[in-house]
């Protein structure tokens, strides 16, 4: 598991705390802030590879994200050398008119960086400009402007031992696969061409789908995952489904419970919403996050036991924040370790 807590506060007037599970459940009314949760998350942990952009949320007063996160045996080995020891880090935003960010490992605290007017600023464990504090956990961008004056003494070992830090924790959460999915699955039965550069991201709203299915039908080492894919659909009532060439283009296949054959059709919504789940759970990377918005989109009631297989199958090195609308999905759905957030 990867995330184990976020607490939220001032943006879109939420103020909440949550500790995660393995698979988490976010519900409650229209408007509560379901959706602006994974939003916030997304963010900050894309904010590792590209620079932070909050700017265009709404927000109430000073407003703070607190993401933690859990270390593995790796990690905290790289961090122990350098003096620092716990089980988690924490990753704090803060923002008014600038960001101010920080980085805990357990209770200790790391670094602190301000991006302000332009300006980028490390403020702790030494106040000194830096090249570029707008991207989190960026090594490079905070690399001192004045490193003669200001960096001496213990406070430049200091220094050394938070860019140790810094460089661990932004490997780590490189090396993890963080996907984004929803708010609606939308895409068609067959494409025209096989794009090989989205193997392991089946695209926001599942348009890549059809081209990750055609490799998995193709790769023996997917076997099983095939198996078990044709397994859950034909219970469903899609018999024989298939991806793969026809007519010059990629199609998915399948046989419906009056005997018709689909080739390239358009899906039924619900089967979409189906094969995207299992499909990215099928090509996420180890260990990774998963982000589902709206999951139960065109799901009706008796599908949540189809969805817990699915889950009960690939759980296992993944990490998923779910965004539940009905009731009945939640009711259905039982694995164990659920946690289930309510917004209401």
């Amino acid at each position: 598991m990867l995330i184990t807590r976020i607490s939220i506060k001032g943006f879109y007037g939420i103020n909440t705390s949550i500790e995660l599970g393995p698979l988490t459940i976010i519900t409650g009314p229209p408007g509560s802030g379901k959706s602006m949760i994974i939003e916030l998350v997304w963010r900050i942990l894309r904010g590792v590879r590209d620079r932070l952009f909050l700017e265009d949320l709404v927000r109430i007063g000073d407003a703070r994200v607190d993401i933690t996160i859990a270390l593995d045996d790796r990690v905290r080995k790289r961090l122990e050398e350098v003096g620092y020891q716990g089980d988690s880090v924490t990753i704090s935003v803060g923002f008014d008119d600038g960001y101010t960010g920080v980085v805990r490992v357990g209770d200790r605290e790391v670094i602190v960086t301000e991006f302000r007017n332009g300006v980028s600023r490390v403020k702790y464990p030494l106040d000194v400009e830096v090249a570029d504090a707008s991207t989190l956990l960026n090594p490079d961008g905070l690399s001192p402007k004045e490193q003669a004056l200001q960096l001496v003494g213990s406070a430049s070992e200091d220094y050394e031992s938070a860019l140790s830090v810094v460089r661990a924790l932004r490997d780590y959460l490189l090396s993890v696969g963080i996907y984004r999915i929803g708010p609606y699955i939308d895409f068609r039965g067959r494409v025209r061409s096989a794009d090989s550069s989205h193997t392991d991201f089946i695209g926001e709203h599942g348009e890549h789908v059809v081209e990750i299915l055609s490799q998995l039908f193709t790769d023996p080492r997917r076997d099983t995952d095939v198996r078990f894919l044709r397994r859950i659909l034909s219970e469903l009532g899609f018999r024989n489904f298939r991806a793969g060439w026809y007519n010059g283009e990629l199609v998915l296949s399948y046989v419906d419970r009056r005997g018709l054959v689909h080739i390239g059709d358009e899906l039924p919504c619900h089967m979409k919403t189906i094969l995207a789940l299992v499909t990215q759970l099928i090509v996420a990377r180890k260990p990774s996050l998963i982000f589902f918005e709206n999951t139960d989109y065109c799901l009706s009631e008796g599908l949540g036991n189809t969805v817990t297989k699915l889950l009960s199958n690939y759980i296992d090195s993944r990490q998923l924040i779910m965004e539940v609308r009905n009731k009945w999905f939640i009711e259905e759905l039982k694995m164990p370790h659920v946690v289930l957030h309510n917004m209401g």
